[in-house]
C-alpha cells in the first residue's frame, strides 16, 4: 500500500491544476481578510467590501440595517457600508439641488471612480496571493513570480467580470430588508424610490434651515435679559436626536446668553452609534464644558466616542465639581448595554435605589442631580434641591417636595424624522444661579422654545421662590 501511494504522483497537467487551486485558495483567503476600501466621495464616506457566499449586493446602513439583494449568481458578496457623512457639506448640496437626476448623475461619476479604485486594489490582492503561492513553492525564478502573479490578478478579473456580466440591476426592485422593524418601511423606500423626492425634501430642508437662521438670530436681541451680574447661567438641554440644527441652536444660546456650563440628559442619538454621534461634532468647538448623561438611545460606543471631545464630560454614576456647583449624574441602565432600548420598570426601580443609595453615601452636598428618565430619581433622593431629566420631549417646570424639577423638552425637535414638523419645538432650559451666602442657589429658568416653521420664539422665564 505504502509503495502504492509512494508511485502515485500527478501529471503535467495535474500540476498546474492544483497550482491553480491553491492560488484559487489563496486568494480567496487574501480577500476575506484584505478586500475591504475606504472611499470618500462628497459628503459620503464608504466601506467597499468584497467576500464569498450565496450571489448578493449589500448595501449597510448603521445604524439602521442591511438593504440586500441577490443580483448575481457568483458566490461572491458585494457589500457597501455607510460609514460617515459630513452633514454640513450634504447640507449644502442638497440646498442648491433643482435637477436630482443631474445631482445622482455626479454622485454616481465619482462612486465609479472609487469602484475603479477598488477593483484595482481587489487586482493587487490577487496579484500578491499568486506570488505568494510561488514564494511558498519555491519558484524564485522572476519568470515564474510574474506568471503566478498574473494568475492571481487573472484569477480576480475572472470573478469580477462574471458578477458585472450577470449583474441584474432590477434585483433592487425586490430587495430584502433585515435591521431595525420600525425602520424597514423608510430602508425599502430610499430603494424603490432613489432620489425621485429630493427636490422636494431639499425645498424642505431649505424652508427649515431658513426659518431656523432667523429665529435662532433672535436669540441675540434677548441678551438683555440675561445680563444680570454675579450668576452662573447653565443651559440644561436633552433629546437632540441626531439633529444638527440643535448644536447650532445651543450654539446660539450660548454666544447670546453668555452661558457658563451645558448639562445634556442623554439621547443624543436614535440607534447608539459613533457614526450618528459624527453627526453633532461640533459640540466639541462650543467653547464651554459640556457635562453630557447618557439616555436610553445612546451606547457604550456613543459614551466612548464622546469622552475624545476635549470638551465634553461625560457623567457615569459620578460627582463632578464645576462653576461653584456640585452635580451628580446618572446615566439610564440602557446606556450601558444591551439590545434593549427601553430599560424594565422593575430595573429602573432597582437603578433609582442604587442612585438614592449613592446619594445617601456621598461625603458631598449635592446641588444639582441629572438623570435622563424621570422614573430614576422617583422618589427624589434626600437633599436633592434640584433635579434635571428629559426623556418624554415635554419641556416642564414643577416642584415637589422642595425639590424643582426641571425637563428641558427635546433640544432636537425629536431628531431628523420631526423636520417639518412645527408641533414639536426646538427647546431648552437656561438656569440662572445667584451666590446666597456663600452657596449657588437657582434664581430663575428660562424656558426657550423655537418652531422652525412658522418662525415662532417663545421665551418664558419662572423666578424661583429663594429664601
Amino acid at each position: 500500500m505504502r509503495q502504492g501511494w509512494r508511485q502515485f504522483k500527478l501529471g503535467p497537467t495535474g500540476k498546474k491544476v492544483g497550482v491553480f487551486l491553491l492560488v484559487v485558495v489563496a486568494i480567496g483567503v487574501s480577500l476575506a481578510a484584505f478586500g475591504e476600501m475606504k472611499v470618500e466621495f462628497g459628503p459620503f464616506a464608504l466601506r467597499l467590501g468584497m467576500g464569498f457566499g450565496r450571489g448578493e449586493s449589500q448595501l449597510v446602513i448603521p445604524p439602521l440595517g442591511e438593504i440586500k439583494a441577490y443580483t448575481h449568481r457568483w458566490p461572491v458578496v458585494l457589500s457597501a457600508t455607510l460609514e460617515r457623512i459630513d452633514l454640513p457639506l450634504l447640507q449644502h448640496e442638497l440646498l442648491e439641488v433643482t435637477d436630482s437626476g443631474a445631482y445622482l448623475d455626479g454622485v454616481l461619476f465619482e462612486l465609479r471612480d472609487s469602484l475603479y479604485w477598488f477593483l484595482a486594489k481587489l487586482c493587487l490582492v490577487g496579484g500578491m496571493a499568486g506570488l505568494l503561492v510561488a514564494l511558498l513553492l519555491g519558484r524564485r525564478r522572476f519568470a515564474h513570480l510574474w506568471r503566478m502573479t498574473a494568475v492571481g490578478v487573472f484569477t480576480v478579473l475572472l470573478i469580477m467580470g462574471g458578477v458585472l456580466i450577470g449583474f441584474d440591476q432590477t434585483a433592487f426592485q425586490n430587495p430584502r430588508y433585515e435591521g431595525a422593524l420600525e425602520v424597514a418601511p423608510w430602508a425599502l423606500s430610499l430603494i424603490e424610490e432613489g432620489l425621485d423626492r429630493l427636490p422636494e425634501f431639499s425645498a424642505k430642508l431649505a424652508e427649515v434651515a431658513g426659518r431656523l437662521d432667523t429665529v435662532f438670530a433672535k436669540v441675540n436681541t434677548l441678551s438683555p435679559l440675561a445680563n444680570v451680574e454675579g450668576e452662573v447661567k447653565v443651559l440644561h438641554v436633552s433629546d437632540i436626536h441626531n439633529n444638527p440644527a440643535a448644536v447650532e441652536f445651543i450654539e446660539k444660546v450660548i454666544a447670546g446668553f453668555g452661558v457658563d456650563l451645558v448639562i445634556d440628559t442623554g439621547d443624543l442619538t436614535d440607534y447608539g452609534t459613533s457614526l450618528e454621534t459624527e453627526l453633532n461634532r461640533k459640540i466639541n468647538n462650543l467653547g464651554v464644558k459640556y457635562l453630557f448623561i447618557p439616555g436610553n438611545h445612546d451606547s457604550p460606543e456613543v459614551v466612548s466616542h464622546l469622552r475624545k471631545y476635549k470638551n465634553v464630560i461625560v457623567m457615569t454614576k459620578r460627582i463632578y465639581q464645576t462653576n461653584g456647583l456640585t452635580i451628580l449624574g446618572w446615566p439610564d441602565p440602557a446606556a450601558t448595554g444591551g439590545d434593549r432600548l427601553m430599560p424594565k420598570n422593575d430595573e429602573l426601580e432597582a437603578e433609582a435605589e442604587a442612585l438614592r443609595a449613592y446619594v445617601e453615601a456621598a461625603d458631598v452636598e449635592i446641588d444639582l442631580l441629572a438623570v435622563h428618565n424621570r422614573k430614576l430619581a422617583t422618589p427624589v433622593p434626600t437633599g436633592i434641591p434640584l433635579v434635571l431629566y428629559g426623556h418624554d420631549h415635554k419641556p416642564a417646570i414643577a416642584e415637589e417636595g422642595g425639590t424643582v424639577l426641571i425637563n428641558a423638552g427635546t433640544t432636537g425637535a425629536a431628531g431628523v424624522r420631526g423636520l417639518g414638523n412645527d408641533t414639536i419645538p426646538y427647546s431648552v432650559a437656561l438656569l440662572r444661579f445667584n451666590l446666597m451666602d456663600g452657596k449657588y442657589q437657582l434664581a430663575a429658568v428660562d424656558q426657550i422654545r423655537v418652531f422652525s416653521l412658522n418662525g415662532k420664539f417663545i421665551l418664558e422665564r419662572t423666578v424661583m421662590d429663594v429664601r
